[in-house]
């Protein structure tokens, strides 16, 4: 899928977690290779935002925040921007604290992004939808940069506001893990229990 560069945000503190969470492993792997391992399966390009200090993959580069202490909404802003300069039509953007997502999840999602505005999969556990799996197209740049300067840094809220597609993954929506966000060590150790469970099971 040439039109979109695969993006990981690596960027969170963990303040909850108590370290940055991009270096903590699950299933043996950190959370930043697992994202890039996940996006690399769909996506022939594929960088990690941060402005923290992250070990990807080698080959895979880092790219820094534009606006700093943005969260979520920086990173994509920071990837978006990477993304225009280098000629794609838009990112897929993959939290790195989303190690339960599957590529094929991330395929669907991509397939249905038609060239602007946003797309993302439902949620299955929670209102909205998941956006931080999710494509943006380089179009609503001047969007996110409004909102930034404005310090309105809610991506639920941008979604809505380019117009975000909702796309149905009948198996998807049907898996709660999928979504689990490793904000906590004990997010970590659920994780970790899950996929040895995914292990046995396949087995």
């Amino acid at each position: 899928m040439s039109a979109l560069m695969g993006v990981v945000l690596a960027g969170g503190r963990g303040r909850r977690f108590g370290a940055p969470k991009a270096d903590a492993r699950v299933g043996g792997s950190t959370l930043a290779h697992r994202a890039v391992s996940v996006l690399t399966e769909v996506f022939d390009t594929v960088v990690v935002v941060s402005s923290l200090p992250v070990a990807p993959p080698p080959g895979v580069p880092v790219i820094p925040d534009v606006v700093a202490d943005a969260g979520p909404m920086g990173g994509l802003h920071a990837g978006l921007v990477h993304a225009a300069d280098a000629g794609f039509g838009g990112v897929f953007v993959l939290a790195c604290d989303l190690p339960l997502m599957e590529a094929r999840v991330v395929a669907a999602v991509a397939a249905s992004w038609s060239g602007d505005g946003a797309v993302a999969a439902p949620r299955a556990d929670a209102p909205g939808v998941e956006t931080l799996c999710a494509a943006y197209g380089v179009g609503i740049l001047a969007e996110i940069e409004g909102r930034l300067a404005a310090g309105d840094l809610g991506l639920q809220d941008l979604f809505a506001s380019v117009g975000g597609k909702v796309v149905r993954v009948e198996a998807f929506e049907a898996d709660t893990d999928a979504f689990l966000n490793v904000n906590t060590p004990a997010d970590r150790d659920r994780a970790e229990n899950l996929l040895a469970r995914r292990g046995r099971d396949s087995s």
